[in-house]
């Protein structure tokens, strides 16, 4: 098939990549064939579904750089299922390394796609820990992993080092099907205060396609990926995640990240079910006291805050 500019085998995935639209490229007018070969995401109808054409219209309708992905797995992180440690009431769980809002679908339905919109927030040392050691989040959306043992996830990290007075900061995108590790999106450029937006879209249980945008750079990637041997996609959960991801084995330390919002969230499920973030329930990262490190915080029918305590 000619949509696709390229087949690839990176660490345990089948992956590929688009074509890159042309300068002057205008999304609004093209066919659906001419989208697909250049991995802009399907035109909803506006007449049928004006809420999706807002949101897509608000992406596409900028001009935007699209940049073919360069992979780099990152083999000491991952981004596991939500650990959930105890529902302290209705609407509202705990976990130890995830903070956010997870929706679910009704009976006999499963979630085919996710969307999030969210800005990366500015990693800083914890008040009061030690210095001269990595600490870590992740700020991202996902289909499953709150009740099954795969995720299907891309996002941000924002991790940071300070030695003496030397402060480093890591920032950049990612993707990931656990249970494999992690793969950095190596050539896509994200910063601290970028506005992103991203969608997952599951066309099988074994295959899904990725758009990631950064608004504030006007920069576009997009990628099909087949999951990893013995991995399907359950679509029992649809998430919007800040988390503190596995580094070498071990729970990493959670960044100060202060806070960061999601927008424009909500999923889509087979049965064609629109389901807001806002109807979901509740998750506080804690540790091993119980005392609160992350908040997820409901604000609106599409508007979520993590909040760093």
């Amino acid at each position: 098939m000619k949509a696709q500019k390229s087949k690839a085998k990176t660490g345990a995935f089948s992956l590929k990549t688009f074509e890159a639209a042309p300068k002057g490229f205008n999304p609004l007018t093209a066919s659906k064939t001419t989208l697909l070969r250049h991995g802009i995401a399907p035109k909803p109808d506006e007449k049928k579904e004006p809420e999706l054409y807002k949101a897509w219209h608000k992406v596409y309708s900028r001009e935007l750089t699209h940049i073919i992905p360069e992979f780099t797995e990152i083999k000491k992180k991952q981004h596991r299922p939500g650990i959930s440690k105890s529902k302290i009431k209705e609407g509202s769980s705990t976990s130890t390394n995830w903070s956010g809002v997870v929706v679910f679908p009704q009976v006999n339905d499963t979630f085919k796609w996710i969307i999030g919109n969210w800005m990366v927030p500015d990693p800083t040392q914890p008040a009061g820990q030690p210095t001269g050691s990595w600490y870590y989040s992740s700020a991202w959306v996902g289909i499953d992993g709150w009740g099954s043992n795969d995720v299907l996830q891309a996002g941000t990290s924002q991790d940071v080092l300070v030695q003496g007075t030397t402060t480093h900061k890591s920032v950049y995108a990612w993707w990931e099907w656990y249970p494999n590790y992690e793969m950095q999106i190596s050539n896509f450029p994200v910063d601290a205060g970028d506005y992103m937006t991203c969608l997952i879209c599951a066309t099988s249980t074994t295959q899904a396609t990725f758009y990631i945008t950064n608004i504030t750079t006007g920069t576009h990637t997009s990628f099909q990926v087949t999951a990893p041997s013995g991995t399907t996609l359950n679509g029992n959960c649809a998430e919007w995640i800040v988390e503190a991801p596995t580094v070498g084995g071990s729970l990493a330390k959670l960044v100060d990240y202060g806070a960061t919002f999601f927008d424009n969230s909500y999923a889509y499920t087979k049965n064609n079910a629109m389901v807001n973030a806002g109807t979901g329930t509740t998750i506080n990262m804690v540790d091993g006291s119980n005392n609160v490190l992350s908040q997820g915080i409901i604000e609106a029918a599409q508007v979520l805050k993590m909040q760093y305590k």
